[in-house]
């Protein structure tokens, strides 16, 4: 039986984010000036704008249980060493998971410490691996290893370039077995029962998931760099391929400055309608939508981009993605919000999220006409 969402919040989704945040940062350019909103998720993003030092960052999810997550990770910076912050995140080997635990639990806000409290079971698996997605990719990869074997995996990460994991791919992992396995686990009705089919209303009937997937498995293992990608190896392995090419926000090289800016991040659990009703007009730069408006009808979707359109400044950059919906600024907004298509396209091309159909990149127009677009190229094309 499909869930609701409110049993779907009763505990963390995603205890990553599935988003690359180089390809936002690429896009914010944030100065030290700039106010930077964004869905929580994972935390990992809002911790990794940090790095380009922006004023404050406002942290929002429906999900309470997200905050949660992001309280922790942001306790973990806070109190531990960095060594052993990867110990409690679940990157490193760790027995001592509860001990390191109890080492910050106090530091964190009363319903984060409490749910985390009642939870110690995500504490010990480490908490990257403690959501609902994250134990989806488990059961994925252990279906995948069934089905094409450890040993190919091992060789695609293994492989020295791209055309070596083509042949590999062409001759041993693309065969009926893997297509039908694509058409069976990566369809609309198992992602339903194991998530909500309510995250799927807006999806094309006749739109098929499985043909989709297997067309971006097929260009991560082919195109993209794979040792580098930590989401694919993530998936594949179950593990960050090492330390070298690990999420921007655990490199060693951006500890010290994400631990000395936590104090800039706020938590806010709700909507974004109501967290934007509450806010002055102009006084956010930035906007990390993820893919929230996927979720949402036509209708809805203008209504939050108008209240952004009010709290946003001039100028002012907005990014989301699509995964299976097709979704941008509608074009009652063609002069308030305004895409920049060329950017969009360059920085999706680079996205190692590769899960995603569209990278939306939109700046804010608060006078009488917008600057010209970098490229005029509609969204039908591009699609």
């Amino acid at each position: 039986m499909t869930q609701k969402p409110s049993d779907i919040f009763s505990d963390v989704v995603y205890a990553q984010c599935w988003e690359d945040p180089e390809i936002d940062r690429e896009a914010f350019q944030i100065r030290p000036e700039d106010t930077v909103f964004s869905i929580t998720s994972g935390g990992c993003n809002v911790l990794t704008f940090l790095i380009d030092n922006p004023r404050s960052v406002y942290a929002l999810d429906l999900n309470p249980r997200q905050n949660h997550l992001l309280d922790l990770k942001m306790g973990a910076f806070a109190a531990l060493p960095y060594g052993e912050m990867l110990e409690l995140f679940g990157v490193r080997r760790s027995r001592r998971r509860r001990e390191l635990y109890g080492r910050i639990r106090g530091a964190l806000g009363r319903e984060s410490r409490a749910y985390w409290d009642a939870r110690q079971v995500k504490v010990d698996m480490g908490i990257i691996h403690a959501g609902r997605y994250e134990s989806y990719m488990r059961l994925l990869r252990r279906c995948l290893e069934r089905v094409k074997g450890k040993r190919l995996i091992r060789a695609l990460f293994e492989a020295e370039d791209a055309s070596e994991r083509l042949r590999l791919y062409r001759r041993e992992w693309d065969t009926p077995l893997w297509r039908y396995f694509t058409r069976i686990f990566l369809s609309r009705s198992v992602m339903s029962a194991l998530f909500t089919g309510d995250f799927f209303r807006y999806v094309e009937g006749s739109f098929s998931f499985g043909a989709h997937f297997a067309g971006l498995v097929e260009r991560a293992l082919t195109e993209m760099p794979l040792r580098e990608n930590y989401f694919a190896s993530y998936i594949l392995l179950g593990r960050y391929f090492d330390e070298d090419h690990l999420p921007p926000y655990l490199m060693r090289e951006n500890f010290s400055a994400i631990r000395a800016r936590l104090g800039r991040v706020r938590l806010i659990t709700g909507t974004c309608g109501e967290f934007f009703t509450q806010m002055s007009e102009s006084s956010v730069q930035k906007f990390n939508f993820t893919n929230i408006f996927e979720w949402m009808s036509e209708e809805a979707c203008e209504g939050i981009l108008r209240e952004a359109w009010r709290v946003a400044s001039h100028g002012a950059v907005m990014t989301y993605r699509n995964l299976l919906v097709f979704r941008e600024r509608p074009s009652t907004m063609q002069r308030m919000i305004v895409p920049d298509r060329a950017l969009a396209e360059s920085l999706h091309a680079r996205d190692r999220a590769f899960i995603y159909r569209n990278y939306v990149v939109e700046r804010v127009n608060k006078q009488e006409a917008p600057w010209p677009t970098r490229s005029k190229r509609s969204l039908t094309a591009a699609r």
